[in-house]
């Protein structure tokens, strides 16, 4: 919901200020689905408001639960038609939204199906925003909890290249007039848009910043990411290296294991010896993950911790991290929709 479009459509009716601070706490604190649950205002003016100001900017389609873990994933058809995923997960003892920036992505990973769509449009700021406000009715509705506690740029897209929306839509999530949700929960994954670095450290200083690396040397990248081409592992290292100067944050290293691929002893130690030149490494940290291969398919758990404990080996801070609701496609690089 456009909060600050409702606000200005409440004082333009030339209603009193206090419905304003009832609209926010129906939506933002109760969690209501429907206008016609807020009770405290007026007749005429949920009316009003369920027909011109919809509380969610989509349709939420269908939703499927995880048999294994504290997964959801919910497919959602927007006002065009085309449609987006978005997932729910509770990886330890709170709520996480996986938000989707784009309709499809541009980028093609060889690994990730949401490439194999292309790329059909950004995601406007609302369009964002509602995923996690969605999934805050979901939990509310459901008796699950009472708050999400974190949001992660992580599902469809390239948040980087949607990066306005990105960063005014983290900005509203952390308002404390929308979910309240803290920067500092609110991390951003981009697979090495090199050159939104610097502004990205502007904007959002104490976002979470997490590079989807994969691998350390350039012509296997590029053939993984073609994005490596524009902007290949000197870019982010520069750009990692001026972040690190301006933000002192701790910035995580994503790398999907695929077996003889990406795994073998030369690749650990080119990701050692890539992480050891840049400066300040200390605030790198790499994040590994059993490569998601199908439904049910993954790499096999033993390469994953091979390669872990050959990076430990090396002094590199290293954390696998448990691949969540692979049975229903909603871990890392399984989110695709079909409708065109």
């Amino acid at each position: 919901m456009n909060f600050e479009r409702v606000k200005q459509y409440i004082k333009e009716a030339g209603l009193p200020n206090f419905r304003i601070a009832q609209v926010r706490d129906a939506v933002f604190k109760r969690g209501i689905t429907s206008w016609e649950e807020a009770s405290n205002l007026p007749a005429d003016l949920r009316e009003r408001l369920n027909r011109e100001q919809p509380i969610l900017s989509f349709q939420v389609t269908k939703v499927i639960c995880s048999k294994r873990d504290k997964v959801a994933k919910a497919l959602l058809t927007l006002q065009d038609g085309l449609q987006i995923e978005t997932v729910l997960l509770k990886p330890q003892d709170t709520w996480s939204v996986c938000v989707s920036s784009q309709v499809g992505c541009a980028l093609r990973c060889s690994f990730c199906s949401t490439g194999k769509m292309g790329f059909k449009r950004d995601l406007t700021q609302e369009e964002i925003t509602d995923q996690v406000l969605m999934w805050y009715q979901y939990i509310r509705r459901e008796k699950l909890g009472d708050r999400i506690s974190s949001v992660v740029f992580m599902g469809m897209g390239e948040p980087l290249l949607n990066y306005l929306n990105v960063v005014k839509a983290a900005q509203d999530l952390s308002h404390p007039d929308y979910l309240n949700i803290g920067a500092r929960h609110i991390s951003i994954s981009t697979s090495g848009i090199a050159d939104k670095l610097h502004k990205l450290a502007v904007d959002l200083p104490q976002a979470n910043l997490a590079i989807s690396l994969h691998n350390a040397d350039n012509a296997e990248r590029s053939k993984l990411m073609p994005v490596n081409r524009r902007y290949d592992l000197d870019d982010l290292k520069k750009a990692l290296e001026e972040y690190i100067a301006m933000t002192g944050r701790q910035v995580f290293l994503e790398y999907s294991v695929l077996e003889n691929v990406n795994s073998r002893p030369e690749h650990i130690r080119k990701l050692a010896d890539w992480i050891y030149s840049i400066k300040d490494n200390y605030l790198l940290h790499v994040n590994l993950i059993a490569c998601n291969l199908g439904r049910g398919e993954k790499t096999e758990d033993r390469v994953v911790k091979e390669f872990a404990n050959g990076l430990k080996a090396m002094g590199i801070g290293v954390t696998i991290r448990k691949s969540m609701g692979n049975d229903i496609l909603a871990a890392c690089g399984q989110l695709a929709s079909q409708k065109k």
